[in-house]
Order: C-alpha cells, then sequence, then structure tokens
C-alpha cells in the first residue's frame, strides 16, 4: 500500500514539474534591452517619441510583425475598440486622457516609421502587416498635427549573422 502512495504521489510530482507549477526562483529571459540593437546585440530596435520624450528598446533577436514587435521590445499597447491590432490609441500609457473606443477625435494619433537608407520614413502598410527583421530601426511618434517634428534617435542599421 505504501508503495502505491509514493507511486502517486511521485507522478503528482511529475505532473507539476512538466506544467511549470513548481516554486522555481529562475526568473524568465529577458527578450529586450535598453537602447537600440547593435551588431553586437542583434535584434529590432523599437523607438516611441511622445511629445519629444523618447525611449529606445531592442527586441532581442525578434522575429515577427510590427504590432507584435511592442512586446518583445518591453512595451505596451492598446489598440481601439474598433481596431485592437490595427490602430495605435495609447503605448505605455499615453496619451492618458484617450478613451481607446474608436479613432482619436481631436485629429492626433500615433504615427508609425520605418528607417530606411539611414533615415525614417512614414510606414506604407500597418504594423500587423509589416514583418520586421534583424538589424532594422522602427519608430512610433505621437502625432499632434501633421506637423509634428520627429525626435526619433538617427537609426544605425547594420547586418545580422
Amino acid at each position: 500500500m505504501n508503495y502505491k502512495k509514493l507511486t502517486v504521489f511521485g507522478l503528482a510530482l511529475a505532473v507539476l514539474a512538466v506544467s511549470g507549477c513548481t516554486s522555481s526562483t529562475v526568473a524568465p529571459a529577458t527578450s529586450w534591452a535598453e537602447g537600440a540593437c547593435s551588431k553586437e546585440q542583434p535584434g529590432v530596435t523599437l523607438s516611441i517619441d511622445y511629445l519629444g520624450a523618447v525611449t529606445t528598446h531592442c527586441a532581442l533577436a525578434y522575429s515577427g510583425n510590427g504590432w507584435n514587435l511592442f512586446q518583445a521590445a518591453g512595451f505596451e499597447v492598446q489598440g481601439t475598440a474598433k481596431y485592437p491590432t490595427a490602430f495605435a490609441c495609447k503605448i505605455d500609457g499615453n496619451p492618458k486622457a484617450t478613451k481607446c473606443d474608436d479613432t482619436e477625435s481631436s485629429g492626433a494619433y500615433w504615427g508609425y516609421y520605418l528607417a530606411s537608407n539611414g533615415k525614417w520614413d512614414y510606414a506604407t502598410t500597418g504594423a500587423s502587416d509589416h514583418n520586421s527583421s534583424c538589424g532594422t530601426h522602427e519608430g512610433w511618434v505621437y502625432m499632434q498635427t501633421e506637423k509634428t517634428e520627429l525626435h526619433l534617435p538617427a537609426p544605425a542599421e547594420f547586418i545580422c549573422n
């Protein structure tokens, strides 16, 4: 009878270990780093420009679309109720007063930019349709008007191994 109890107990421990329900203190691997990516730290660089304050992260060894790049680079994005993965309403909680039911009625919006040949260009596709690739730079700028000045850092593209 003790043999059966040990077998059941052993099986229960094995199930817990396989399901990840153990009390391990090992932290998950970080998928991003502060600052731009480089040949020594390859990935996709994502810069966020909110009212001139710029934050840049490197999504390490990232492969995927521009929308999923937010999470891989350590940023939070919220789409609108109508366009949950096609229209960035808030990035890292900004702008705070926006409700995200639909597009902003004031005309302000998050503009999506891609770097090419060392300069920033307005993206011609949505982030969900863009394939982000190692060594490239992407940026989002909160556009209060069509004359909003970009403060995105100069992109330094490189070739990944």
